[in-house]
């Protein structure tokens, strides 16, 4: 939901409530309409608190059914991708996923040593009851050296959330060049790094 969206509701909300005042028999006068400006403006303020910070506060998450996995999660992805140098796979590389979040959006990062994937589209859906599923659409850079070898893609990913609070993230990804892979990420930390060096020197991970 964008700011626009407020403004739409809020005239929506204006406009009713003066065919409501008209259909009872109020005479409107312009003067009604003067605190429109504030209204619109505190409606603003709200939603953005709310959408950013409120609804992490306490309980909050879990009353609305809305998974908390903001932070930096560290972990590991398995690829079918091979070195066309070697010729060999090369097993599981340790990652960290990068996760921006407000109540209605988000942004992922997955970061490597090799390069750093960025997400084009993102999602986040919910159950009270059930868990959550992230997926997301994104655009992977190699390091300029590896290019040669690992060039620029796109794939998708899709990662099933686990527990509340989360403790664990799962799943697959697929990419525009024919490989795929699976993704586990057990430890968290709140942080949002941006680069694996950083990521890799928080203390929080070695709890």
């Amino acid at each position: 939901m964008k700011r626009a969206n407020v403004y739409i509701v809020v005239a929506i909300a204006v406009v009713v409530w003066a065919a409501l005042l008209q259909w009872q028999g109020v005479t409107l006068k312009p003067s009604y309409l003067k605190p429109y400006s504030w209204a619109v403006a505190a409606a603003v303020v709200v939603f953005e608190a709310f959408d950013r910070w409120l609804w992490r506060v306490g309980p909050v998450p879990r009353l609305m059914g809305r998974s908390l996995v903001r932070g930096t999660w560290q972990g590991e992805f398995d690829s079918t991708w091979v070195d066309p140098a070697t010729g060999a796979r090369l097993g599981p590389r340790p990652a960290y996923l990068v996760i921006g979040q407000t109540y209605w959006n988000i942004t992922v990062r997955l970061l490597t040593s090799e390069s750093q994937s960025r997400s084009l589209v993102g999602a986040l859906s919910a159950t009270r009851d059930q868990g959550a599923t992230m997926q997301w659409t994104y655009m992977n850079e190699p390091r300029l050296r590896l290019q040669a070898g690992s060039r620029i893609h796109h794939g998708a990913v899709m990662l099933d959330v686990h527990g509340h609070p989360p403790g664990r993230l799962t799943g697959s990804y697929w990419t525009d060049r024919d490989t795929k892979g699976e993704l586990t990420f057990e430890r968290h930390s709140p942080r949002l790094h941006s680069d694996f060096a950083g990521a890799a020197a928080d203390a929080a991970f070695s709890h």
